[in-house]
Order: structure tokens, then sequence, then C-alpha cells
């Protein structure tokens, strides 16, 4: 007998491995990419006068389902390369098709050639992908970078910039809409052989106060003499910092690559901008963002002083990174309505709006605010005046009235939805109110009738955010004479997606899924190929992700109601809007992307 049951459980044990084999051998799902319910080929171009041919920084959801969205809901149809030509792959992922794990940079200026011959004339373009191939790879190239073209031809970074930028703005009726960075402090974790410890070495190298120049002392060579540098002149930078393991890890190989890194991107940078203000055309915009900084005298500050006194025609240096494409984006919708400027107000509720919110950012939130308004050239007007209002939640100031400060702010956006005042949320306040705010707004607020809703991050890219939302969509609905109902559509899933990447993900599911993958002894930052970790680590994503979706926005967007018109005031249901397909574009647990489908009721 004893020998039987022995027998029966080496078979049931057997048969365990057996599932648990053919389970890990099944090959993985194919999860649709959220792009391909959109129309973002050339094949599905209906009017090239409101096509915007796009060349995202990377493939991240803020560079671009994000602008998609956008775009959709302020009247333009987004078309974008084929392919993997803008794609940043992290080390041990697979490469693109090009056999590297960056954009690639010669197809795509040879496709913005392409669309200019097809008919398109508005072009936003990121110069990180173009000159490095995307954001990442331009903070690990630290030399000349040429490009190669099928036809043999070898040009330098700044010599395609004139072939091909420039000679777009040959015609008159084109107009070209840049974006750039200030490189960031640090390097990214799971490139190039980069890791945490890299990271937070080279960050802490980076906010070393370095000599700061003034007056005609504030040139590019006084620039980069000065990154080695600390603040008296004379100390190596690295041998200010305190941490013996971050003195360690910058060997010499690190730091010099480091500071080619920032010589060659200030390089590039500082020619874009001389060659706008020399250049006889008038219809090519930069927008310059600041990624990652603070308000310290680090290694940005020489950089950031000498590009503002560089600035020209053409030019503007904005802090913030991930915003810049959705900030363009309403930049083109502002030029077509004739630089309409709105009458603009912004209340600020929790007290906290003069401080930065975190070392990352330059600005207080309300610099950060200004600073936004100056770009579309809002007038600032009080609240019974304004066309347009912003709600911007801050941390409390006094932790006692949090409770009061969460009421006010919901009951400014009952009154104002309920007599059709356009408004925008711009929820800033890193979480500090936990539950209590969210629950207020989605028990109190329909989501559908806001113009815009951003949360979490930084500062500086929450307010982006919700300033492109929420200006781009207020001037289709306040100058469009032609509207078009799937843009109604575009501006529920912009909604939504913001709504789902702040509650269901990064207030919930992100925590507990960075968690069970630290359970299972995998990098969050670097999800490598793993067919058994893989589907764990998936099916966990959805099972967190997917039901937080439908409590907390797909159930309280039901029902609720789009603004389509303002004069005289129209809105529609939404009938249903479901969240699938979810998955992580990098490999990585900081960002996710997922499928939005929206119905809306028959007008």
């Amino acid at each position: 007998m004893l020998k039987k049951l022995c027998i029966a459980a080496g078979a049931l044990v057997l048969a365990a491995v057996l599932v648990v084999l053919v389970w890990a051998l099944t090959p993985a799902r194919e999860i649709p990419s959220a792009l391909e319910s959109l129309d973002t080929s050339i094949e599905d171009v209906r009017d090239w006068d409101k096509v915007i041919a796009y060349v995202p920084l990377d493939d991240r959801t803020d560079n671009m389902e994000d602008v998609v969205y956008l775009a959709e809901a302020s009247g333009y149809q987004m078309v974008l390369p084929e392919g993997d030509t803008y794609c940043t792959k992290l080390d041990g992922q697979e490469p693109n098709s090009n056999g590297t794990q960056y954009g690639d940079r010669e197809a795509l200026m040879t496709w913005v050639r392409e669309m200019d011959r097809q008919g398109c004339d508005l072009f936003l373009l990121s110069l990180d992908q173009l000159f490095s191939g995307g954001l990442v790879n331009s903070r690990s190239v630290s030399g000349d970078f040429p490009l190669t073209f099928d036809d043999g031809t070898t040009m330098s970074e700044t010599e395609a910039f004139d072939a091909f930028i420039f000679s777009l703005a040959e015609d008159p009726d084109n107009r070209i809409y840049l974006f750039d960075s200030v490189v960031r402090l640090a390097s990214t974790v799971g490139y190039q052989g980069f890791g945490l410890e890299e990271y937070n070495a080279l960050r802490a190298y980076g906010m070393v106060a370095r000599p700061a120049l003034e007056g005609d002392e504030l040139t590019l060579e006084n620039v980069f003499a000065s990154y080695r540098y600390a603040e008296d002149g004379v100390t190596p930078a690295e041998d200010t910092l305190e941490n013996a393991d971050y003195r360690s890890v910058l060997t010499e190989e690190i730091i010099d690559n480091y500071l080619g890194v920032r010589m060659r991107k200030l390089r590039l940078t500082d020619y874009v901008i001389s060659a706008l203000k020399t250049a006889p055309y008038n219809n090519i915009h930069l927008l310059i963002g600041i990624d990652d900084s603070s308000n310290a005298p680090n290694i940005h500050y020489n950089e950031l002083h000498y590009l503002e006194r560089q600035l020209g025609r053409g030019s503007t240096l904005l802090t913030g990174l991930d915003s810049l494409a959705r900030l363009l984006v309403c930049q083109i919708a502002q030029d077509d309505y004739g630089g309409y400027q709105v009458r603009t107000s912004v209340r600020y509720i929790g007290g906290s709006q003069s401080i930065p919110s975190s070392e990352y950012d330059r600005y207080t939130l309300e610099e950060t605010v200004d600073l936004h308004l100056d770009l579309f050239q809002a007038i600032r007007v009080p609240e019974d005046e304004a066309e347009l209002q912003f709600l911007v939640m801050t941390a409390p100031a006094d932790p006692a009235q949090a409770q009061a400060y969460c009421e006010e702010l919901v009951s400014a956006l009952e009154y104002n939805l309920q007599h059709h005042i356009p408004t925008a949320l711009i929820e800033a306040s890193d979480n500090a109110y936990g539950d209590t705010l969210r629950q207020m707004l989605l028990e109190r607020v329909d989501f559908g009738q806001l113009v815009a809703f951003a949360g979490q991050y930084e500062q500086a890219n929450v307010t982006g955010a919700a300033m492109a939302m929420g200006f781009s969509r207020y001037l289709y609905l306040a100058c469009c004479k032609d509207k078009d109902p799937a843009c109604d559509i575009g501006h529920v899933r912009q909604i939504a997606n913001s709504m789902a990447l702040t509650y269901a993900y990064s207030l919930h599911a992100q925590g507990l899924l960075n968690q069970y993958i630290s359970r299972l002894g995998e990098d969050r930052n670097n999800l490598l190929p793993n067919p058994i970790t893989g589907k764990l680590i998936q099916n966990k994503l959805e099972d967190l992700f997917l039901p937080a979706c439908e409590e907390l926005v797909c159930a309280p967007l039901r029902g609720g109601r789009v603004i389509t018109s303002l004069a005289p005031y129209a809105d529609r249901e939404i009938k249903d809007l479901t969240i699938s397909d979810v998955y992580f574009p990098w490999n990585r647990t900081f960002e996710i992307a997922f499928t939005i489908g929206v119905t809306l009721a028959e007008t």
C-alpha cells in the first residue's frame, strides 16, 4: 500500500511539474500596442491640413499615447514613423531592427523629408531623437555621432540639421516645432551598463556646486571648464562627496564620459539656438526642457544661465521635459487660431505653491505655472472674468486644515461644472491627502466635464501636461468651427489615461507590483526576458491594475458627460469606457501603456 501511495504521489508531482513546464513554454500572449487602436499611419490620413508629422522623444507613454490623445482631442491627427525607428531598448532587451538600443536617426530624417513630399506642413520633431536616437541615448553619447545614410552620405548632427530641418523651413507653408532637453544630472538605470549605484553617484556629482559664471565669463568654453571643479574652482568636484561609495564608483573614465555627454549636448543646443536667430525663417519654433534638476547651484547652473542668455527668436527654455510635445501641440493649435490669448484664472488651494515640491524641481509651483501661462500668452484675469479656470491643489501648508482644503477644491469644481465654466484640475499635492481627496473627487466630480486633469510626478510635468490639455481643448471648443465627434472621444481617452495612471497605477498598483517583483528576485528597473517570471509579472500587473481601473476610472466616467461645444453649450454622455491590454512599453515598472475604448451617446 505504501509503495502504491508513493507511486501516486510521485505521479501527482510529475503531473504538476509537467503543467508548470507546459505553462512556462507556452508563448506569451501577444498584447497589442495601445497605438494600434489609433490612426497614426500615413494610410489613415484624412486631411493633410490637420496632420502633424511627429518624431517622438521615445516610445514611453508620455511621448506616445498622451500626445496622440491630446492631438485628437484638439482636432489634429498624428502620423508617426513605422516600426521601431524611435524606440529605446534597455540592456538585455531585444534590440531594434537596426540592431541598436536607440532610434534610427537616418531613417527618421528621411521619413521627415518624405512627409514633406506627401503634403504635410506641420512637423513636431524631437531633436534628442534626431540627433541622438532618443532621450536615453542622448545621456550616453559623449563625442561626435555622425549619421550615415543609405546612399553612403555621412553628415555630422549639425550638417543633418541644416540639410533636413532648414530645408523644411524653405517652404513658407511649413511650420516646424522642435523640442530639445538640457541633459539631466544622472544617467539612465539599465542602459549601457549603468545601474542604480552609478545613477546615485552621478547625480550626487552633478549636484556639487560649481563656480558661478557671470557677465563676460559666461562663455561655452568657460562653462565646460567649470564642470570639473567644486565651487572654489580648485577642488575636483568628486573630492567634495562625503559618500565614499560614490567616490569609488566615479572612476576617471565615468567622469570623462559624463562630462563629454554634457559638452556634446550643450554644443548641439547652442548651435540650434544660434542658427534659429540668424536663419531667414520665421516658421521654426524651439522649446527646450530642463530635465530633472533642482534649485541648488549644481552643474546645471551655468548651463541654464548660458542658454537663457543665448535664447532668441523662436526659442524658449522651460522647466520639465515629458510634457514638451504636448505643449507644442497646444502651440500649434494656438497658432492656427491666430494666436488667440485665453483669459485665464488660477486658484491655488492648499497653500504650498510658493515652494518646490521635491529636490527635482527648480522652481516653485507658482513660478512653474506662471512660466506655462507665459508660454501661451494667457491673459490673467479674476475668476469671474475667466474663459478658462485652473484649480491647482498643492500639499497642505497647514495639515490640520487638510479636510477643509479638500472641501474647498471639490466645492469649486462642483460649482464650475454646474455653471458650465471650462475648468482644468492640476493635482500637484503628491498624494499628501491620501485617499481622502481621491474619494471626494470621484464621488462628487464628473471628470468627463473637465477640460484637463493631471496628477502625480514632479510639479513641472504635471503642470505642463494639464496646461497643454486645458488650453488646447479649450481652443478647440471655443474656436474650431467644424467640430469632429472623434475629437470628443480623444478627449475622454486623455482624461481616462490620466486618471488611470494617477489613481489606478501610481497610487495603487505600482507599489504592490514592485514588492512582488522584488520577492521574485527581479529588477523592476529592467525586467529581462524570462518565460516564467515574465508571465507571473504580467499576470500580477493585470490583477492589480485592471480591477482598479474599473473601480476608479471606468465606472466613474460611465454615464458622465463630455463638453462638446461652448457656444451654445452642449455635451454628450459617455456610454461606455473600457481599459485593457496593459503592458510595460520599456519592460520596467516606471511606466505602463494600455488600450482605452470609448463609446459616446449619439448626438
